[in-house]
C-alpha cells in the first residue's frame, strides 16, 4: 500500500511532467496583473474547456470581474449573443451575455489576446500561468 506521501509525489510528478506538454492540456489559469503599480489591476483567468466540460471566458467590463459560461463537453454550446470579424486579426470574435449582469463580454480564447489592461487601457498586463487543468 503506498503511503500518502508517496501518492503526494507521484501526482506531483505527473503534473510537472504532463504539465510542460501544453498539447495535452485542456485549460490553464493564469495569474494576470497590470505592471502599472497606480493601477493595480489583478484577477485569475481561466481560459479553456476541461476534459469533460467547454468554456467561454472573459473580462466583464460592467462587472469589472472575469466570468465564464461553461457546458457539458459534446453537448452544442450556448448561441452567442454576437459575433464579429476583428479587422486587426481577421479572426471572428463571440460576444456571451454575462451571467451576473447580463451585459456582453468578449471571449478570450487565448491568453496572449489580453494586452491592455481593462481597468487603466494601457498595454501594461501580464500574465503568468499558474494551473493546468483538464
Amino acid at each position: 500500500m503506498r503511503t500518502p506521501r508517496t501518492v503526494y509525489w507521484i501526482i506531483l510528478f505527473a503534473c510537472t511532467f504532463f504539465g510542460g506538454i501544453g498539447v495535452l492540456q485542456a485549460g490553464s489559469g493564469y495569474e494576470v496583473k497590470c505592471k502599472d503599480p497606480k493601477c493595480g489591476f489583478k484577477t485569475h483567468a481561466g481560459i479553456g474547456g476541461g476534459m469533460a466540460f467547454e468554456s467561454a471566458a472573459g473580462f466583464c467590463p460592467k462587472c469589472q470581474e472575469w466570468v465564464s459560461l461553461s457546458w457539458k463537453r459534446g453537448e452544442k454550446a450556448p448561441a452567442p449573443f454576437a459575433e464579429f470579424s476583428d479587422p486587426k486579426t481577421g479572426e471572428t470574435r463571440r460576444l456571451y451575455k454575462c451571467p451576473k449582469c447580463k451585459q456582453p463580454f468578449v471571449v478570450i480564447e487565448k491568453i496572449e489576446d489580453m494586452k491592455f489592461c481593462p481597468r487603466c487601457k494601457k498595454p501594461t498586463l501580464e500574465n503568468k500561468r499558474a494551473v493546468f487543468y483538464d
